[in-house]
């Protein structure tokens, strides 16, 4: 008994716990419970919805869904639908609460008509595409078809009453559902005049009376396959799709529904346009315009309407219109990815890649370092390299372009060998401003301008090469010799420091003295990293034509060199994609060299040109800017004519011919002698500062032998300046030419020569140093005289954003 009294126990447990288990698990929590109980429709889910009947007082209208989830709509006639007022309607009852709700109670009256439900105006079935089950209760989960009848809305506030099929309860919902179920036709349908994805869409067609243009999607590019065979302007064709994406027609522009189109100019429209994606096509016809406006009618709908007309602009375009005037296409951040550069010449195969260190080299057809900028500027310029003319989109005789055997052929490649873009280039036109050439692959011949390009390319190597032809360690420098037909300037470092701690320059010619340190500076910085302009030619017949056989100055700089020793690295794959082998400095001792550069003449006639130069040592001939060219002529003896302490000054004295003015400081205060007005103190601490800094733009004669030739014997100005420690004093005498005037300090033999504008600073009346004026921007620097450039980096650091020293590719040129 024991054992069958368990057993039976046992049944029972396990099907208590079986009821317990399924019962408990068919609940919901109680916060889940209450959010249902407040739906109007739990268990409804939109996206279900394939199918809805509306009935409204405009009559019965049916949408259906379409595959690609667009709706349609089917009845009374075949029109695409407004998908977002659709699937506003289907939200509606998705996430409806009930605002309250009455039922039947007991004896209570209970009337459909008070509600307006006993024969409701508006009623929408819809329908899922999952059907009920008969023999299963649905507890959950769509049901097969939801029918809900909208009754009227309440007297007060905007709600409206509303029943289900298979409820007895009316329920009051918010009152934006019977607006939107209430709309008819016109208010249902798509304003949208074309329904597509931009980016799906893969053949854009306009038909007119004079063409067929045809445009199919290739990848990203688009291309014309009718009437002509050509890519496409990728930035017009996706402009226009564009456009036509966001044609809407305005409810009022729509027209009664007719079968005479040719009223409308719709029988033979002067433009048709059809959008193809992913197979579907769709086709929109333009006919007679009318006030701004043109009629308009997709052939797979029966209604026309109006749409305003700057759309046709963008139709009328001519097939060349809509060619692709960029040469070649391809994606990059200016080159970033791009590894090489191809040009192939007459003559050469010019291979242009980047290092490892990222630098460009020329590798082909030989092995030199390649100028970084005109390496990325000229892939910029194919980039951007666009078509002027159309030639000929099926030549007969390529030879009549110089394509037939092309002058040049051009790639880029992207890493991995990814070749991006390549084409021909041919012969020039006649006046030189453009060129032909062709796209590889390609029938069509077109034109381009030469402007940063031809030019680039008729002399490979020159163009390309790296522009650096001086480079060595600025602090390095130990002697610098200048010569010039009537003067040489041979000067050598010390081991003394001036008052500045910069390292003292001695002169030996054309007199011995200490250099200015800072014009000798500014020429050893610009020749530690002297780049050309650009390249003239290699190794010319006759330097003469260039004013080389007897330069107008030659400059030559002595430093130490630093010997380096490669060691081959032991990654081989990295050498060989490279293509040559990595090297490391290793120091193995100093030696001295020296390099002399040669001067010649300008390139062009007048004032601040390029000029024609040349390393002793090399035979390329370039051309340096006239900046350069001015520091290399600057005078090298200090141009500066008086010292003395300016605080110091206590009486200035301006000596003319016909008369003297002095100025004495007395108890700090100036006063002018023999003038009633007193002077303004800082007019008269401006002219003594204008005295302190000023300076020659270079010396005449560095021992005058001769003062009359000068007119310094009897000078026409005087300028003292004095203080307890003795007078400085100036002498202007006469002008040398229409710009400058001879100048001597008392206590020098040197011969100044010095710009007429300084010396308008120091001419000066009385009521000169009686008014306030405005203090003038001091004036650029006279040729001859070196300045630093305003911004430039003072002495003792790199310009080039290395350690003084270093050279930019690691000392490969």
């Amino acid at each position: 008994m024991k054992l069958k009294t368990t057993i039976i126990l046992l049944i029972v447990a396990a099907i208590g716990i079986s009821y317990v288990f399924l019962y408990e698990r068919k609940q919901l929590p109680h916060e889940e419970w209450e959010r249902l109980q407040k739906k109007v429709i739990p268990d409804f889910k939109s996206s279900m919805i394939k199918k809805i009947e509306l009935n409204n007082e405009s009559g019965k209208i049916v949408l259906e869904k379409s595959g690609d989830d667009y709706w349609y709509i089917v009845e009374p006639q075949r029109l695409r639908a407004d998908n977002s007022e659709v699937n506003s309607i289907l939200s509606e009852f998705e996430y409806m609460n009930k605002v309250g709700s009455f039922k039947k109670e007991g004896e209570k009256p209970f009337d459909l008509k008070d509600y307006g439900l006993d024969d409701p105006k508006i009623s929408i079935h819809m329908y899922t595409n999952i059907p009920a089950s008969a023999d299963k209760i649905q507890v959950t989960g769509p049901k097969n078809k939801y029918t809900v009848f909208v009754g009227q809305k309440l007297a007060a506030g905007d709600n409206v009453y509303l029943k289900l099929d298979t409820s007895d309860e009316v329920v009051v919902v918010p009152g934006t559902l019977h607006s939107k179920a209430n709309k008819d036709v016109l208010g249902l349908r798509s304003k949208w005049v074309f329904t597509f994805d931009k980016e799906a869409v893969d053949s854009l067609q306009i038909k007119t009376n004079e063409f067929n243009v045809v445009c199919n999607r290739k990848g990203i590019f688009w291309r014309l396959v009718e009437p002509i065979n050509d890519l496409a302007d990728l930035e017009k064709i996706k402009e226009i799709i564009g456009k036509l994406k966001n044609l809407q027609i305005d409810s009022a522009d729509f027209l009664p529904d007719t079968t005479d189109l040719a009223k409308y100019g719709l029988d033979k429209p002067r433009y048709t346009v059809t959008i193809n994606e992913k197979g579907i096509s769709q086709s929109v016809m333009f006919g007679h315009s009318l006030d701004n406006k043109v009629y308009v009618k997709r052939t797979d709908e029966p209604t026309i309407f109006f749409l305003k007309d700057p759309i046709l602009v963008d139709l009328s375009k001519k097939p060349n219109d809509l060619r692709d005037k960029k040469v070649v296409r391809f994606e990059a951040i200016g080159t970033y990815g791009i590894n090489k550069l191809e040009i192939k010449t007459p003559s050469d195969l010019v291979t242009i890649e980047k290092s490892l260190e990222l630098d460009w080299k020329i590798t082909k057809p030989i092995n030199i370092y390649a100028d970084q900028d005109t390496v990325k500027n000229f892939i910029e310029k194919i980039k951007v390299l666009e078509i002027e003319d159309f030639v000929s989109d099926k030549p007969t005789d390529l030879s009549l372009y110089g394509l037939k055997d092309p002058v040049f052929e051009i790639s880029v490649t992207k890493e991995e060998d990814k070749e991006l873009a390549k084409f021909y280039v041919g012969n020039m036109l006649p006046d030189g401003t453009k060129c032909y050439v062709k796209r590889v692959g390609e029938e069509p011949v077109y034109t381009v301008p030469t402007a940063e390009f031809y030019d680039k390319i008729e002399n490979v190597l020159l163009t390309f090469r790296d522009r650096l032809v001086s480079d060595f360690g600025k602090d390095l420098a130990k002697k610098l010799v200048i010569e010039k037909p009537d003067r040489t300037f041979v000067c050598d470092i010390t081991n003394k420091k001036d008052e500045e701690g910069q390292i003292q320059w001695e002169l030996s010619k054309p007199v011995q003295t200490i250099a200015d340190a800072n014009v000798i500076n500014q020429i050893i910085w610009d020749l530690s990293f002297l780049k050309a302009e650009n390249y003239v030619t290699k190794a010319p017949k006759d330097i003469k034509a260039f004013g080389l056989d007897e330069p107008r100055i030659k400059v030559s700089v002595t430093y130490e060199k630093v010997a380096e020793q490669p060691s081959e690295k032991a990654d081989k794959q990295k050498e060989e994609k490279a293509g040559h082998l990595l090297k490391e400095k290793e120091p193995l001792g100093k030696t001295v060299e020296t390099r002399t550069l040669l001067i010649g003449k300008n390139v062009k006639e007048g004032d601040k040109v390029n000029s024609y130069c040349m390393m002793s040592d090399s035979d390329l001939v370039f051309e340096l800017s006239w900046p350069k060219i001015r520091n290399f002529d600057a005078e090298l003896v200090p141009t500066r004519i008086l010292r003395f302490e300016r605080s110091d000054v206590r009486k200035l004295v301006l000596d003319y011919a016909d008369r003297s003015i002095q100025l004495d400081k007395v108890n700090n205060v100036w006063k002018i002698k023999n003038y009633e007005k007193e002077p303004q103190g800082r007019e008269v601490d401006y002219f003594i500062r204008s005295l302190d800094e000023f300076k020659g733009s270079y010396i005449e004669q560095y021992k005058a032998t001769n003062l009359t030739q000068f007119s310094l014997d009897k000078p026409q100005f005087i300028v003292t300046a004095s203080s307890e420690s003795g007078d400085a004093v100036l002498y202007v005498g006469k002008k040398k030419d229409a710009h400058t005037y001879y100048v001597k300090n008392k206590d020098s033999d040197y011969i100044y020569v010095v710009d007429s504008e300084s010396i308008s600073k120091l001419m000066k009346k009385e009521e000169d140093f009686t008014t306030v004026v405005t203090e003038t921007a001091i004036p650029e620097a006279p040729v001859g005289e070196a300045k630093s450039p305003v911004g430039e980096k003072p002495l003792g650091t790199s310009p080039h954003g290395k350690p003084p020293g270093s050279a930019p590719h690691g000392g490969l040129h």
